[in-house]
């Protein structure tokens, strides 16, 4: 304990000497929150310059060994796995893919921000979220009827964001708490109503566009926050009128929103026939059990190496010709959770390294107020329900959540 807050005190200490760092980090992070929205190369670079600060201040670091130990943890499986991986190509982009997480994890570490320059990026962000959300939206409103009609056949709405609703719904949910967060620190009472219609927005998006992921999110967040509220804080009457709240939202969005009812319907009977028959060729949903199937019986069939990182899209490839032949090529992706590719391509180690990596980042970075656990859950479920840190915006954004989301802004160095 004494360590750390010494080395906290240092920290400070060396804050106003490296304030161009903190402004440098500042920049990259605006970029990275445009980049996400509108452009892969803007992101890339974003990710790229934000590691300069780690070069200057990496003793200074907070939390470093657990930082350092979470992200070898969370390399070393798929790095090792190269040893018996025949495709290198895939195994290399394996790697690449993840490599924002470790820039975005050591940058952010090595600085301390102030409350004006937190402030600043939570606005690109909601910025660039919420020109995201209008942009999808007039998509919607162009042909509302054909639009609705989609959400019966696996489609939904048009997003930007590489066209990743689900990476999207992410965003938004992310976009939601970063705003909670921003409410917290600002003084104008004209900013706290915009940040309030701009929290309403974002839910009714979420809504709208009816995507798991940021309604998975947005509802398991709901539900401890209003645990917190009765059992932490003994608050039951204002906990049971949030849950009232809950339960009349899902209500009237259900039965006013086409797109969200639309929805429940296919994926009910996308998983009904799921369940009649062991697979449902041209449904998404079905598609996504199949591959936790595949991704399972390959970990168990490999159980202490995988069969490598570079190798597991043809593994997945050679499961489906021999269970499900009759499955279409779009349909045979990596399995949709992020164990289960470790465990597809490193095995049961794998696995356990990746969980233990988890764990120290999100300990290093974590507190136990409200908001940071609720970072911390939405953080953790696209982890739960997708390959996430298989594509480099996944791995963006839970750098992001954890290294920025995070952090408590300092009124020092204003």
């Amino acid at each position: 304990m004494i360590a750390k807050v010494t080395r906290m005190h240092e920290f400070r200490r060396m804050m106003p000497k490296n304030k161009w760092l903190q402004q440098w980090t500042v920049v990259c992070l605006a970029l990275i929150a445009v980049g996400l929205v509108f452009s892969r190369a803007v992101l890339s670079v974003g990710c790229g310059l934000v590691l300069l600060p780690f070069f200057f201040q990496a003793s200074a670091m907070h939390n470093r060994r657990m930082i350092f130990t979470g992200l070898l943890l969370i390399l070393l499986p798929v790095f090792i796995s190269g040893c018996w991986s025949a495709d290198i190509r895939n195994w290399a982009e394996s790697i690449t893919v993840r490599l924002p997480l470790v820039s975005i994890a050591l940058g952010c570490s090595a600085v301390i921000f102030s409350r004006k320059n937190w402030l600043l990026v939570a606005c690109v962000y909601l910025i660039s979220i919420a020109i995201g959300c209008v942009w999808s939206l007039w998509q919607y409103a162009i042909d509302p009827a054909a639009m609705q009609a989609s959400y019966l056949k696996a489609k939904v709405l048009p997003t930007l964001a590489d066209q990743d609703y689900v990476r999207f719904s992410w965003m938004v949910m992310i976009g939601v708490l970063i705003a909670f967060r921003s409410f917290a620190l600002i003084r104008s009472r004209l900013s706290k109503y915009i940040l309030i219609a701009l929290i309403v927005f974002f839910i009714i998006y979420l809504h709208i566009l009816a995507a798991k992921t940021g309604l998975l999110c947005l509802y398991a967040c709901a539900i401890v926050y209003m645990i917190d509220l009765m059992i932490r804080q003994r608050k039951w009457k204002t906990g049971l009128a949030w849950m009232a709240a809950a339960v009349m939202i899902i209500f009237v969005a259900y039965q006013s929103l086409p797109t969200l009812r639309n929805r429940v319907q296919y994926v009910r009977f996308d998983f009904s026939l799921y369940s009649k028959n062991g697979s449902a060729p041209g449904y998404n949903d079905a598609a996504r059990w199949v591959s936790l199937r595949a991704g399972y019986e390959l970990t168990n069939a490999h159980p202490f190496t995988g069969v490598g990182f570079g190798d597991m899209r043809s593994a997945i490839n050679a499961w489906h010709e021999k269970n499900l032949p009759s499955s279409l090529a779009y349909e045979r992706f990596l399995p949709a959770d992020e164990w289960l590719v470790y465990g597809t391509g490193s095995g049961w180690p794998g696995m356990l390294c990746f969980t233990a990596g988890l764990l120290f980042l999100l300990y290093a970075t974590a507190t136990r107020q409200i908001l940071s656990v609720l970072f911390t859950i939405t953080a953790v479920i696209p982890l739960i329900t997708d390959d996430t840190l298989e594509g480099q915006i996944g791995a963006v954004l839970l750098g992001f959540i954890s290294f920025f989301g995070q952090q408590n802004p300092t009124t020092h160095y204003e």
